[in-house]
């Protein structure tokens, strides 16, 4: 174990590591998400779109949601409610997040599929 791997463990309480990198990963995909929003509903510049990144979004999602499912559980075995009530709540924005890309991505199909 390298010394930044003990300073980053060091930092975080117990069982909020797996959180913390659900977090940031869901941060990642509200960024690309709201970028394809904006290109999709006010610029109408499709091009710009992750239309080639999809598969990488949804398998990055799932383990996102992944992560977050097991920072939940090990927050639920420490009893601090603080952490519980976190853990919970990125899990279900990190799910919330995965049915919005996959309902743009539908949306986007339908949208090409009748103007082009």
């Amino acid at each position: 174990m390298r010394w930044q791997d003990r300073l980053a463990v060091l930092c975080f309480p117990q069982g909020l590591m797996l959180t913390m990198a659900a977090l940031m990963l869901f941060f990642v995909h509200l960024s690309v998400f709201a970028s394809d929003v904006h290109n999709f509903c006010i610029t109408h510049n499709y091009d710009r779109m992750s239309f080639h990144y999809t598969i990488f979004l949804i398998f990055s999602q799932v383990i996102s949601i992944c992560w977050a499912a097991m920072g939940s559980l090990q927050a639920e075995m420490t009893g601090d409610k603080f952490l519980r009530c976190f853990a919970l709540t990125v899990l279900i924005l990190n799910g919330a997040m995965f049915f919005n890309r996959l309902s743009l991505d539908f949306l986007a199909i339908q949208y090409r599929k009748e103007n082009h």
